[in-house]
């Protein structure tokens, strides 16, 4: 039974899902779900490209910023290196190797550890990582408490949403229902009071808006977590602003072979669900459990402040040329302005100062 049917008979037995229950269950069900059986990240093959999969430029410069925040609490002999979400494990890898050859004092002192709630992500960390001392965690509290810094990169995207519609008779909330063996949308009262204080009052009717009740309940846990040291958030999204100037058009898209599906209903598990994510909710969640906003940059200016644009030289060798050509380029698609540089890069701090910090000094 395909995860399709499952949830056809689940809708059929106890009546309509929130859009959320349904997004959670296409990612993360235990038999089914995108995340937990069939995650393709990278090129080949591929679902979705993140920055690691473009080389090792991108976690040599988060070393960098690790680094920093290392010399900013201190400089303390153990520390924490967390990635939450860690993919395949290669940004942890590269940062891991470029703190050792680069910072030797901080390398020795890091303790690496991912938040990983995928079996079958954690396996392939676990490869890409062989030969390290490593902790794996599902939830950041096994880790507290965490004295050093957090990397979320590309996490809170994949929080399932609750899509909210300004409709003539007041705020709905999207249901799937089944109808004719397929899956569909339909309207109902908000499934909880909370999410009527989350939509801004200039939505037009007939616009949506995504509300991610487990990324804010996420970043204000992992707070918790944080005894001393950053929190930094690399993903896509915008402020609360920016996301109204979509005239309520929503931000929830799946994507299958580097393409976008043009219905998420569609065979749920089979194809990535994510939703651009709202900065002004998750600011106020960090905040409100006790972190502190220390800047906001884009990818781009954080990984030109990092120093990502190394010195090539000119070498004369041919194959050595087309090396530094493909460094080259990898690192332009990192900051590419309409592309990957145009993301959003939050920092936190707990008890920690923004000085010092080059990702966030231009």
């Amino acid at each position: 039974m395909t995860l399709l049917d499952r949830l056809a008979q689940r809708i059929k037995a106890r009546g309509p899902i929130t859009f959320a229950d349904y997004m959670d269950a296409a990612l993360y069900d235990e038999k089914d779900g995108y995340y937990t059986t069939k995650a393709a990240i990278g090129f080949d093959g591929a679902d979705f490209l993140t920055s690691p999969e473009l080389g090792p430029a991108f976690g040599r410069a988060l070393a960098r910023a690790a680094v920093d925040c290392w010399v900013a609490i201190g400089k303390p002999a153990q520390w924490d290196v967390v990635e939450a979400g860690a993919g395949r494990g290669i940004l942890m890898r590269d940062l891991l190797d470029a703190l050792t050859k680069d910072r030797p004092e901080a390398g020795r002192g890091a303790r690496p550890a991912i938040i990983e709630v995928s079996p079958r992500l954690r396996e392939q960390q676990a490869l890409a990582l062989e030969g390290r001392e490593l902790r794996w965690a599902s939830v950041a509290r096994t880790l507290a408490p965490i004295r050093g810094v957090v990397f979320a990169n590309e996490v809170l995207d994949a929080f399932p949403v609750h899509v909210l519609v300004r409709a003539d008779e007041g705020l709905r909330e999207v249901f799937v229902d089944v109808k004719d063996g397929a899956l569909v949308e339909m309207l109902r009262a908000p499934s909880h009071p909370d999410l009527r204080y989350r939509v801004p009052d200039s939505l037009p009717v007939g616009g949506r808006w995504e509300v991610s009740l487990g990324a804010e309940s996420w970043i204000a846990q992992l707070a918790a977590s944080v005894g001393q040291g950053y929190v930094l958030v690399i993903d896509y999204g915008g402020d609360e602003a920016d996301l109204l100037t979509r005239a309520g058009a929503g931000t929830v898209r799946g994507f299958s072979r580097h393409r976008l599906v043009s219905n998420a209903l569609e065979a749920p598990g089979e194809h990535d669900l994510t939703a651009s994510v709202n900065f002004t909710a998750i600011r106020r969640a960090a905040e409100g459990a006790g972190l502190a906003l220390a800047g906001i940059t884009t990818q781009r200016d954080a990984l030109i402040g990092l120093g990502v644009r190394e010195a090539y030289g000119r070498p004369t060798d041919p194959l050595d040329q087309l090396r530094a050509a493909s460094k080259r380029s990898a690192i332009d698609v990192l900051l590419e302005p309409n592309g990957l540089g145009a993301y959003a890069v939050l920092c936190f701090a707990k008890d920690a100062p923004a000085d010092g910090l080059r990702f966030l000094a231009r």
